[in-house]
């Protein structure tokens, strides 16, 4: 056994060759990113572009897509999936922290932010500044979508402290049976969830090895999100607690704003 968790400057190089077999089920947000994308136009801004899971999609369907992500390892994986692909063209990808990154195009049509990116950043000072910059990367009218996860205190509570197997899959590459752990630990008072999840891999030679990926996230209260929007130079348009649309509410498992500039 070992744990292969080499150091590493890049936060997210550890999660790059596990993320797209972990979410390879997950594409919940993918309709409604593409109608927003469609009724906006062009050029599409994407903050935490990943791997490309959303991004690609969005292009081949004919959008013009800049994807801007502070992980070169995770920036990797998609320049390897856009070689040879017909709409790579359409494509643009930049390395750079979403508080600070500066691109020459200033006219987005339409901004999103999916998968609880925006708790990356651990601060209310690191957040707001995300949404400025976008904010001047936008035209005027330029849509901006955010999700995130609704911090139902109940939920939080229940997973706090207790490990879980929150999935499993075999590795078609390597042939590994992979069993994916969870361990989240709740601070309430600063609204921050620590989460630790370890890949652990069972190698057709029977050996055993384990990857920790650990992370941060600050979640945000609605009234508070919508504050933050406002303060950053957005109205809010609509607050949905589905990719459907539906209204927020105490039950709802998402925490989604559209705001435009």
């Amino acid at each position: 056994m070992n744990d292969h968790t080499p150091p590493n400057r890049d936060p997210f190089a550890r999660f790059a060759r596990f993320y797209d077999a972990d979410y390879r089920d997950y594409d919940d947000d993918l309709d409604a990113i593409k109608h927003l994308a469609k009724q906006s136009g062009n050029p599409i801004l994407e903050l935490g572009c990943g791997t490309g899971r959303v991004l690609l999609p969005l292009a081949a369907a004919g959008r013009v897509v800049t994807g801007v992500d502070i992980s070169p390892a995770l920036l990797q994986v998609v320049r390897e999936k856009l070689q040879g692909a017909s709409y790579a063209n359409r494509v643009t990808l930049h390395e750079a922290d979403l508080r600070t990154f500066d691109l020459p195009t200033k006219t987005f049509s339409f901004a999103f932010c999916t998968s609880n990116t925006l708790m990356h950043l651990t601060t209310p000072a690191d957040q707001l500044a995300v949404l400025r910059n976008v904010h001047r990367h936008l035209q005027p009218g330029g849509l901006l979508f955010i999700d995130l996860f609704n911090p139902d205190i109940g939920r939080l509570l229940d997973v706090n402290g207790v490990q879980e197997l929150a999935d499993q899959w075999q590795d078609k590459t390597s042939g590994a049976q992979i069993y994916k752990w969870s361990v989240r630990t709740l601070d309430l008072a600063d609204q921050l969830q620590d989460t630790l999840f370890i890949y652990e891999e069972i190698l057709p030679d029977g050996g055993v090895r384990r990857t920790a990926c650990p992370f941060t996230l600050r979640f945000l209260w609605r009234n508070e999100a919508e504050l933050m929007l406002q303060a950053a130079g957005f109205t809010v348009e609509a607050v949905w607690g589905d990719f459907e649309g539906s209204r927020y509410g105490n039950g709802s498992e998402h925490l989604i704003l559209l705001a435009t500039k």
